[in-house]
C-alpha cells in the first residue's frame, strides 16, 4: 500500500511539471442596449489575442487590429466582405457618388456648385486615415465616490462632462480584464479610420480612458441629452474561455461577395458604429 502511495504521489507530481496550466486566453460579453422608448438590441463580443467578433441576431463584424481590417458577415445569405477600413469607405462613396448623381441630375448649376463642395469635404474627411490624438479639453472624465455591485464586480461611477454638463455615465470595474490583451493604441486607430469624428470630438482618445480600458470593463453606461436617458447599455454577462481562431474568420462554406452585393446588406456598419 505505501509503494502505490508513492506511486501515485510521484506521478502527480509529474503531471504537474509536464503537463501545462489551462489559460482561458479569450472572453465572451454579452450586452443589452435600450433606447429612449424602451426598444432592447442585444449584442455578443468575442476578444482573444487582436481579434474583436461582434454578434448581433442579423449581422457579424469581426474586426482583426493586426491588420486593421474588417470582416462583415450575413449568416442569412452566407456571403462575407473583408477589406481595410479605407476600402471600405472608398467603395462606400463610390456606391454613394453614383446615387448622389442621379439625386442631383436636376438641380441647377447654382446650388449643385454648392452641394458637391459640402459633398466632396464630406468625402475628404471620410477618407482622411490619419489619426489625432488630441480631443476637446472641454469634456472632462470625472470620477464620483458612487460606488455598487454589478454582476459580482466592485464598480465605480464615471460622469463625462461636456462643460458643466453631464452627457454620460458609466460604472467601471477593474475586478476583470478582458481588454488587457488588446493593443488599444491600434483599436482606436481603426475606430478614428472607421468614424472620422470619433477621435477628435470623443474623450475616447484621452490617456486617462485608454488606461481604464485596458485595466478594467464598462459595465453599464447611460447618456443623457437635457437631462434625459436616451440609451443605456448593460452588460448582462461575462465570461473568460478559448475560442478557436477559426472562429474570428468567416466560414469556410460562405462566399466573398462583392461591395455593390454588400451594401444592400449595410446595417451592420451602423450597427458596430453605435456600439463604440
Amino acid at each position: 500500500m505505501r509503494n502505490k502511495m508513492l506511486v501515485t504521489a510521484v506521478l502527480l507530481l509529474l503531471l504537474a511539471i509536464f503537463i501545462p496550466n489551462v489559460v482561458m486566453s479569450g472572453w465572451v460579453i454579452n450586452e443589452v442596449s435600450t433606447d429612449q422608448y424602451g426598444n432592447k438590441y442585444y449584442q455578443t463580443t468575442f476578444i482573444q489575442d487582436q481579434f474583436i467578433r461582434h454578434e448581433t441576431p442579423s449581422s457579424i463584424a469581426i474586426i482583426d487590429l493586426n491588420k486593421l481590417e474588417i470582416t462583415i458577415v450575413f449568416s442569412q445569405y452566407k456571403v462575407y466582405w473583408s477589406g481595410t477600413t479605407y476600402e471600405l469607405k472608398e467603395r462606400s462613396i463610390a456606391a454613394y457618388d453614383k446615387q448622389m448623381e442621379e439625386m442631383l441630375a436636376g438641380v441647377p448649376a447654382s446650388a449643385r456648385k454648392e452641394l458637391d463642395s459640402i459633398y466632396d469635404d464630406i468625402k475628404n474627411k471620410m477618407l482622411d486615415t490619419t489619426t489625432s490624438y488630441t480631443y476637446d479639453k472641454n469634456i472632462k472624465l470625472v470620477k464620483t465616490d458612487d460606488q455598487k455591485e454589478i454582476l459580482g464586480y466592485k464598480s465605480s461611477k464615471y460622469n463625462i462632462l461636456i462643460g458643466n454638463e453631464i452627457t454620460e455615465s458609466f460604472w467601471y470595474t477593474d475586478e476583470i480584464t478582458p481588454y488587457s490583451g488588446i493593443d488599444i493604441n491600434n483599436m482606436v486607430s481603426f475606430m478614428s479610420q472607421l468614424v472620422p469624428s470619433y477621435g477628435s470630438e470623443s474623450i475616447s482618445q484621452s490617456r486617462e480612458y485608454l488606461d481604464l480600458l485596458k485595466s478594467g470593463l464598462l459595465l453599464k453606461s447611460i447618456e443623457y441629452i437635457n437631462d434625459s436617458t436616451t440609451t443605456e447599455v448593460s452588460v448582462s454577462s461575462i465570461k473568460q474561455t478559448d475560442i478557436v481562431t477559426d472562429f474570428f474568420s468567416p466560414p469556410s462554406n460562405y462566399k466573398e461577395a462583392s461591395f455593390s452585393d454588400i451594401l444592400n446588406l449595410m446595417p451592420v456598419l451602423e450597427e458596430l458604429e453605435d456600439d463604440w
